[in-house]
């Protein structure tokens, strides 16, 4: 990989100055027990294909939504600053068109990526092209994209990829292409007023993928939190994130992990800059405030989930 690209949005990539040794070593960084390829410095302790059927469902749903929507819709603004309805889905072709091309080894997308711009840049170059054109385009997308997600196979989860999280397994940088898509799904529908349907399964998953994009901006030593059902922790180790049957509750927990309690799909949007942490969880104040940081990057961008992360390095 050129030295140019050993930094994606920010933070070094897991592996910088080497050559490919340690490719095979995410597929062999497993829990015992678990069959997931993890990156280095990121642990999912999800099972990759119930993962991928859940965000193929998503999408399933999402087009089905589009492709009812009318011109005037298309042409009202979403939740994303500066965006149409349209601009919003010429961003998700332009995201499933980039991590195509990753997936496909091409890594040149990450050439002179900035995402402060990149992804606004591309929306205004497309807009020469009439927004039923894009909702034409999106849902030919969203097809193509459903195929490739159920046609995987488990020898295909591990193989190494990118996503604007690092250095990761082919399927956690689909996690990311989910996240970003169910977060711009309520972009998208919320300010027409149109239901949003609420599946936990996927409530959680993005909730766990937004703690950890939040965990980035967090440079104040051990963080181990848990909202519902899904727990982070990072202590000197790869950020992990797993699933946990303890019910909620503001007391904490034995093994030192600070409880918050609130809303999943309001706890993503919160974390995501759309709305108060504040507003949305409840619990240890200090702990909420050190999650803020993704929030506050979109607040003074006014960019989009897709645009994340430049984050500082963490020490």
């Amino acid at each position: 990989m050129p030295a140019s690209t050993g930094r994606w949005l920010g933070f070094p990539l897991p592996g910088e100055g080497r050559e490919h040794e340690d490719d095979a070593s995410m597929e062999n960084d497993r829990r015992p027990g678990e069959d997931a390829a993890q990156a280095d410095h990121i642990h999912f302790r999800v099972d990759p294909r119930t993962t991928l059927a859940v965000l193929t469902g998503h999408r399933r749903r999402f087009g089905s939504t589009v492709a009812t929507l009318t011109v005037d819709e298309l042409a009202a603004p979403s939740r994303c600053r500066g965006w149409t309805v349209a601009d919003v889905l010429r961003h998700l072709v332009w995201v499933d068109a980039t991590m195509g091309r990753l997936w496909a080894g091409d890594e040149s997308p990450v050439e002179g990526f900035d995402p402060r711009t990149t992804p606004d840049e591309s929306v205004r170059a497309d807009r020469a092209v009439p927004d039923e054109e894009f909702q034409r385009r999106y849902l030919s997308s969203t097809e193509a994209m459903i195929v490739e997600l159920e046609s995987a196979d488990a020898p295909g989860f591990g193989r190494p990829s990118l996503s604007p999280a690092g250095r990761v397994p082919w399927w956690m940088s689909v996690m990311h292409l989910g996240w970003d898509s169910t977060v711009h799904e309520r972009d998208v529908l919320a300010p027409l007023g149109r239901t949003v349907d609420a599946v936990p399964g996927e409530a959680q998953l993005c909730l766990g993928y937004s703690l950890v994009l939040a965990s980035l901006f967090d440079r104040k030593g051990p963080l181990n939190v848990r909202i519902g059902t899904t727990r982070l922790r990072r202590d000197g180790g790869p950020v992990t994130v797993e699933a946990t049957d303890a019910g909620p509750d503001l007391e904490g927990a034995d093994d030192g992990t600070v409880v918050l309690t609130g809303d999943p799909v309001a706890t993503v949007d919160a974390l995501c800059g759309r709305g108060s942490l504040t507003d949305a969880l409840s619990g240890d104040a200090a702990v909420i405030g050190r999650l803020d940081g993704l929030a506050r990057y979109f607040a003074a961008s006014g960019q989009s989930p897709g645009q994340v992360v430049r984050a500082r390095r963490r020490r």
